[in-house]
């Protein structure tokens, strides 16, 4: 997978997610590491999606 398709994914499933998830939880979805997660949601957040960062994980 392309790591704009990833992005893509990530923000997706945190869309449908109604709780935080966790960026390990996503990096064993992805088979990523958990640094490649919190850099993919930083992108996003910096490309504007509404993804917020709290301590148990990333939610939108």
């Amino acid at each position: 997978m392309r790591s704009d398709q990833r992005r893509a994914a990530i923000l997706s499933a945190l869309q449908q997610e109604t709780a935080p998830v966790s960026a390990s939880a996503l990096a064993r979805q992805y088979g990523v590491s958990r640094q490649i997660i919190v850099g993919d949601v930083a992108l996003l957040r910096a490309a504007g999606a509404d993804i917020a960062a709290t301590p148990p994980g990333a939610m939108c």
